[in-house]
């Protein structure tokens, strides 16, 4: 699953790219008959012409900018990489130190079992906005209530912990809607 999700903000990154680069040759100065402009390249800063001194707003975007701005916006892939590997880095240090405080392992578990089951708000929020499900498939959202359906079964009959079922019927509620 990780790397599927890692192999579509690839294609997201690379898609993204391409679709500036067009924009970029589709208005060229020359088509456009504008003053020509000396930069350095994709360096921020002032860019200076023949009218004057302008600020040039940059095209690439990185992780180790640090601008909130373009938070999850960057143009790189490896920007990507590199703040996963130091999420997982860092859950993966304060999970190890918090390994036998029982409340802290159990709020672990709560939130992945409940951003789980949050998966689909987005797409409920959009369907509500536009007061429209256009698009969806209806084999899709069968699949998938009834996969949540057996899983939360499966929690209650299994004596899982309370957060599995809840989070499970959480589930089930939202998508019978």
């Amino acid at each position: 699953m990780n790397i599927t999700m890692f192999l579509m903000i690839h294609l997201c990154v690379k898609v993204k790219r391409m679709n500036a680069s067009s924009r970029e040759h589709t208005f060229s100065s020359d088509d456009l008959r504008l003053p020509k402009v000396t930069t350095d390249t994709d360096t921020a800063g002032s860019v200076s012409t023949d009218v004057g001194t302008l600020k040039r707003a940059r095209s690439r975007h990185y992780l180790n900018d640090l601008d909130y701005k373009y938070f999850w916006n960057w143009s790189d892939f490896q920007s990507y990489l590199d703040f996963m590997l130091v999420v997982w880095a860092v859950g993966a240090a304060i999970t190890y130190l918090m390994l036998s405080v029982t409340w802290f392992m159990e709020a672990v578990g709560f939130c992945a079992v409940f951003t789980e089951a949050m998966l689909g708000a987005p797409q409920f929020l959009r369907n509500f906005k536009n007061k429209s499900t256009y698009g969806m498939s209806i084999q899709m959202v069968i699949m998938w209530t009834l996969g949540d359906m057996f899983k939360t079964g499966y929690f209650i009959v299994r004596e899982s912990p309370t957060q599995f079922w809840i989070c499970g019927t959480l589930q089930v509620s939202k998508e019978i809607k």
